[in-house]
């Protein structure tokens, strides 16, 4: 607790008092010094920052003075907007500074860092949100996704694997065990913000607001909501011509390790006769 107070802006000290006050109201300089293991002179200063500051407040004219905690909701409350109007002021005011960055792109490589910017980026949209994901995803996505969608913001959601979703536009594809390629997430927000992500380990991501890439995540987003449409009408037409979960026709752009990676995925087996002959007629002539 003293942690997350101190993550706060508190000081040790301060947030000791403050801890100490609200399981003991009413309490004196020297009640509280005992209780929060503090010297007495120490208190009586801490007292007068946290006063200041609206955290605690002096009940009593007495000698010796009494104090009450302010309400937690009041005190955090307070803290949160202050917060965010420091945070929407230095945005506006450092990319005043930096405007050249929106044509940029800046690589994350650390799992909780593309968790941050893509609930973030999220949160931020003003009209509409657009995913590509996998279910597990979803564990720490669906809150924000949910909250756009019942702000009226349009989100539509390709999963992969099974998720059952109360909100947006959901468009399903195979569960995630059948996808090849890996981990990806691709998000884009407003036509004007775009993240790409892979969260196999090592975990890299790129975001970006650069206009021609944006435009690439928007395509790469739509073809899979089209694709997901139409295999879903069409499936069984789609399998007669292109073999299952279109195996003929993917084999033939596929990298060399996950179109064997298809192969085995959709029953052939890899390694076995058939796999050599759909690999044979692929247009680069690999057979391995």
């Amino acid at each position: 607790m003293i942690d997350r107070l101190c993550a706060l802006g508190f000081t040790t000290q301060e947030a000791r008092v403050y801890l100490a006050l609200l399981q003991q109201p009413c309490a004196t300089g020297y009640e509280l010094a005992k209780g929060a293991g503090l010297q007495r002179a120490n208190v009586y200063q801490v007292l007068a920052s946290l006063t200041d500051r609206g955290v605690v407040a002096r009940v009593s004219d007495e000698t010796p003075a009494r104090f009450v905690a302010s309400a937690p909701a009041d005190v955090f409350g307070r803290i949160k907007r202050q917060t965010a109007d420091r945070a929407d002021s230095l945005i506006a005011d450092l990319a005043a500074l930096s405007p050249a960055q929106d044509r940029a792109a800046f690589t994350l490589r650390d799992r909780e860092a593309v968790i941050d910017r893509s609930a973030s980026l999220v949160g931020e949209a003003e009209r509409r949100v657009a995913v590509c994901l996998h279910a597990a995803d979803l564990d720490w996505l669906a809150a924000p996704l949910r909250a756009a969608a019942q702000s009226g913001r349009q989100v539509v959601v390709n999963v992969f694997g099974d998720a059952e979703l109360d909100f947006g536009e959901v468009y399903r594809h195979e569960p995630s065990n059948l996808a090849v390629g890996g981990h990806l997430l691709t998000l884009a927000v407003d036509h004007s913000a775009a993240l790409v992500a892979s969260l196999d380990e090592p975990v890299g991501a790129v975001f970006t607001r650069n206009p021609a890439l944006v435009r690439v995540v928007e395509k790469l987003i739509r073809d899979e909501t089209y694709m997901a449409a139409i295999f879903e009408r069409l499936r069984p037409e789609l399998e007669a011509a292109f073999g299952p979960h279109l195996v003929n026709l993917r084999t033939r752009l596929l990298p060399p390790d996950q179109a064997e990676q298809l192969i085995s995925i959709v029953g052939f087996g890899a390694g076995g006769d058939a796999v050599a002959h759909l690999l044979a007629d692929a247009p680069d002539g690999r057979t391995d």
